[in-house]
């Protein structure tokens, strides 16, 4: 379901027990379980609290509508939740290594559901059919968004073999940190440092490379970040998580957009 249908609500869990650390990164995500407050069902969550390194008010708006963005490009991203995190669930996590996050994570934070049945890519190993399909539009819609955290050290997407599901976008959309002045006033091409430093180490980049593919044929995916599109994240985004940055991303991505051709003739310069 996308954000723009009129049924779609970011569901809010209410966080029951503590199951495990997921990672050892900056940010250790907490497998938990929770129940959905509209629904009372229970289930598996990602938990991405607050109190963790690199989390913030911005990083859950940024995560939030790296989400929604897949999505309304025909991507497949994890499903994004609020998880309220109460002094009861804190208190069970006594004499555990993440208590102190925890306890610095009271209220609302990020969230998904837990992916199960899913695995990291294995490294060298080619993309199956469609893999290779979804893994052009992946390219093309993080190089938009300036995600630069999806590469050979932290692939951030899980697949079985035929589906791709991205997550962790908390550093997307990474043009927010650089003064408007700074930035390039042509966006929609790519700058032979960015091309260097991200482009170059997007995780399918090398898989892409040479292959002959028209990323033409992805602008009308592209183009759905219209303003129907903003419009909806704003009003699914929780107050509390709602900053000045979701304009200026949506400034950003509209003026690229308005350049489409130019910005996918840009992705086959680069790939060619």
């Amino acid at each position: 379901m996308l954000i723009t249908d009129p049924a779609y609500l970011l569901p809010l869990v209410y966080a029951l027990n503590p199951l495990q650390t997921l990672t050892s990164g900056a940010n250790r995500p907490l497998l938990i379980r929770g129940v959905d407050a509209e629904t009372e069902e229970e289930g598996d969550y990602v938990l991405k609290g607050s109190g963790a390194e690199r989390m913030s008010v911005e990083a859950f708006e940024r995560e939030l509508l790296g989400c929604f963005a897949a999505w309304q490009v025909g991507l497949q991203a994890v499903k994004p939740v609020q998880i309220d995190v109460s002094p009861e669930f804190v208190a069970l996590m006594r004499g555990r290594d993440e208590y102190g996050l925890v306890s610095r994570s009271l209220g609302r934070n990020f969230g998904s559901e837990y992916q199960s049945g899913l695995r990291e890519f294995v490294a060298g190993q080619p993309l199956k059919a469609a893999e290779l399909e979804q893994a052009r539009l992946v390219f093309a819609f993080d190089v938009l968004i300036n995600n630069v955290d999806r590469n050979a050290l932290k692939q951030n997407m899980l697949t079985d073999g035929e589906r791709i599901v991205l997550l962790d976008h908390e550093l997307a959309f990474s043009f927010t940190k650089v003064l408007p002045f700074l930035r390039p006033r042509q966006p929609w091409l790519l700058e032979d440092v960015d091309v260097r430093e991200w482009i170059q180490k997007h995780y399918f980049f090398p898989q892409l490379r040479g292959r002959r593919f028209d990323f033409a044929t992805l602008a009308p995916q592209l183009s759905r970040l219209d303003a129907d599109f903003w419009q909806a994240a704003r009003r699914h985004t929780p107050g509390a998580w709602q900053t000045g940055q979701a304009n200026d991303i949506e400034a950003y991505i509209c003026q690229v957009l308005a350049h489409v051709s130019e910005f996918t003739q840009e992705l086959n310069r680069v790939t060619a």
